[in-house]
């Protein structure tokens, strides 16, 4: 079950590096288009957490946000323990409380408290998920965001949400 999984998001992976390639040279970013070209952080031999994991890398989740991959098709495909250990909910309404990253995914909506002083998180909204996010007590939550997602945020004692 997992190898032709992991075929499938290599090959749409190819895909939106590709594309994302083709725009930054539209554009002349040929040097970025040129880091995409050699990208290869993915190389379709990975197992499923693995896989999971290069998404929720720093590099991982600006490449995700940016070009709105994987497919929510896609992602429902992942959707079980193996992410949610990760911090990856898919579709499921979540209540959690200082988490350093929680990925949102899909019809999504969770209710998410950080007061931890000093302590930093990110929280990543995909495919239209949900979030309310709570800080206080100098928390610091960065969201990322495709485009899709919805972020309430409630600020107290001196935290930052950006």
């Amino acid at each position: 079950m997992e190898q032709p999984l992991i075929r499938d998001i290599y090959a749409q992976w190819k895909d939106a590096k590709q594309q994302a390639q083709k725009e930054c040279e539209n554009r002349s970013l040929f040097n970025m288009a040129e880091k995409y070209r050699v990208c290869s952080m993915f190389k379709g031999t990975e197992t499923l957490e693995q896989v999971l994991k290069l998404f929720s890398s720093p590099q991982g989740i600006e490449f995700c946000t940016k070009r709105s991959f994987p497919t929510i098709e896609m992602c429902r495909k992942f959707k079980g323990p193996t992410a949610e250990n990760l911090g990856i909910y898919i579709e499921e309404d979540v209540k959690i409380q200082n988490r350093p990253l929680v990925i949102l995914v899909g019809n999504c909506r969770a209710e998410l408290e950080y007061n931890i002083p000093g302590e930093r998180y990110q929280v990543v909204l995909m495919h239209g998920a949900t979030a309310h996010i709570k800080a206080s007590n100098w928390a610091v939550v960065f969201v990322n965001k495709d485009g899709g997602g919805e972020a309430i945020i409630e600020i107290s004692e001196h935290a930052k949400v950006l």
